[in-house]
């Protein structure tokens, strides 16, 4: 079981270029990938956001990526039209204005689009090449930090499954009762509304008592209970790269069945219980929410 929260760092040379690569992850419902990159660099976003897709289903993941040319290299355009355009321009400028001064290189130099980055596809390849090296370093360093967070949390949610397998135990063995408590109850309001007990029909008493059983019967909530703990457990044990909206849907069904439990009964242990179980579920969930 993975966490969500993992950090990541590598920073390498590689041929002719130097990577400094960062990964941080943090909680989300969902996968939210955040990539900085020089616009230089922007071919690459998309490989980038495929490779971190296969390695992440949640979280908020941000990338930062520092690419440097190690050797000089010709990927400068320069569009000598458009600079003598500017030039010609700020020389009529001047004249017509009366302005003194020369228009010189640094003057020139404040219009970014006279000089221009351009990188060829081939280029653009061999980046990636060595990009995706690094990326995979610096992923299997976040995996391996999450991994070690996620094994905290799964003791911690093992700890809160075992005391609510006690809890439903504990139902279960009030709800063995159910039947004769209300026979008790049922007796205990007729003796005190009728003088006359002896004329009560046995056996109507014992089908009211009964069907009253069967509609507070909680026998199918304790039995997905169940189900979903042995569920919960299975997925903490499993191989599975994603777990955590299956636990946090598992974490829903199981607060559903103990409302249910604690709508149906009319005895104070169970209502009790099911109120300890509705609070564990919702220390599990708040756990759940940083599992990968």
């Amino acid at each position: 079981m993975r966490s969500m929260t993992g950090y990541g760092r590598i920073n390498k040379n590689i041929g002719d270029y130097g990577y400094n690569l960062e990964i941080k992850s943090l909680n989300s419902k969902s996968l939210n990938l955040n990539v900085i990159i020089s616009p230089i660099f922007s071919p690459l976003e998309i490989n980038i956001q495929n490779f971190i897709k296969k390695h992440f289903q949640r979280g908020r993941i941000n990338i930062y990526i520092d690419i440097k040319l190690l050797k000089s290299d010709d990927v400068i355009d320069i569009d000598l039209g458009l600079a003598k355009a500017y030039y010609n321009a700020l020389n009529v400028l001047a004249n017509e204005l009366h302005l003194s001064g020369e228009v010189n290189l640094e003057i020139l130099l404040k219009f970014k689009d006279i000089l221009k980055v351009s990188l060829t596809d081939e280029k653009i390849a061999q980046i990636w090449c060595g990009l995706e090296k690094v990326l995979e370093e610096a992923t299997n360093i976040v995996i391996n930090f999450q991994e070690e967070e996620g094994k905290n949390l799964e003791k911690v949610i093992v700890e809160y499954l075992e005391e609510m397998k006690r809890i439903v135990d504990e139902i279960s063995q009030h709800a063995d009762k159910m039947k004769d408590t209300y026979r008790e109850l049922i007796n205990n309001n007729l003796n005190s509304l009728l003088t006359d007990f002896t004329n009560i029909d046995e056996k109507r008493m014992e089908m009211e008592i009964t069907l009253l059983s069967e509609r507070s019967d909680i026998t199918e909530e304790i039995d997905r209970l169940n189900s979903h703990i042995k569920r919960f457990k299975n997925l903490l044990e499993s191989s599975e790269p994603s777990i955590g909206q299956d636990l946090d849907f598992i974490c829903q069904e199981m607060h559903r069945e103990f409302n249910t439990i604690a709508s149906k009964s009319k005895l104070l242990e169970i209502t009790n219980l099911s109120l300890e179980g509705r609070s564990l579920v919702n220390k599990i969930r708040e756990q759940v929410q940083n599992v990968h």
